[in-house]
């Protein structure tokens, strides 16, 4: 599967792209940070089975994406993946071609089941109701609920640092860090460090926005 992922955070497109990798081994991913760039890549003669794509783009305005991208790229699965939850937004751009949406403040599961489908060639959109859900003050709250230490854990965590190697920055024993690890997946409702480094790096993106 050949997937192009068009989002102008270097955060955000690396997290995703773990995800992508880590529910299959057989996608070739590349990258764009503008429209341009996507376009460049579309207007070469290759053909993409999957497009993710940030509404918010620094080139091209929101309400002219997904009409751009199904101009270039009609046989393509188009999959927002945006941070835009106003339904008018969503439905305009579901009219101008694209397939799917799944909000970035998505809960984490939600968001894996998501994944998951579209990599099987499914389409995902959730209930209209959700497109204004108030998932950022769920957010906010699930980041409450982790103490100093655990936050300072995902940190290193989302570095790519290994359970000894983070036990050495902090000077704790491994298995005080996968106690922790337990309790943060639990927390933030994933199941594995994957999942929680994609939870920590789009939340980071979220912040610095």
């Amino acid at each position: 599967m050949k997937i192009l992922i068009l989002d102008p955070q270097f955060l955000t497109r690396s997290g995703l792209i773990h995800l992508l990798t880590n529910y299959s081994d057989k996608v070739a991913i590349y990258e764009a940070d503008s429209f341009a760039v996507a376009q460049n890549y579309l207007s070469s003669g290759d053909e993409y089975d999957m497009i993710f794509s940030e509404l918010d783009l620094p080139d091209l305005d929101h309400r002219d994406v997904a009409q751009r991208l199904y101009g270039l790229a009609k046989n393509s699965h188009i999959v927002l993946f945006t941070w835009r939850q106003h339904s008018a937004d969503i439905r305009q751009s579901i009219v101008q071609g694209a397939r799917s949406y799944l909000c970035k403040g998505a809960v984490a599961e939600q968001m894996k089941l998501a994944i998951h489908g579209l990599l099987q060639g499914k389409e995902y959109l959730p209930d209209e109701s959700s497109y204004n859900s108030n998932s950022n003050s769920a957010r906010s709250d699930i980041e409450r609920s982790l103490s100093p230490r655990q936050q300072e854990i995902m940190q290193l965590l989302a570095q790519g640092l290994s359970n000894k190697e983070i036990a050495n920055i902090l000077g704790i024993t491994e298995g005080t860090i996968r106690v922790h690890l337990s309790a943060i997946f639990k927390a933030i409702k994933v199941s594995n460090r994957t999942e929680a480094t994609l939870w920590y790096l789009l939340r980071q993106n979220k912040l610095s926005a």
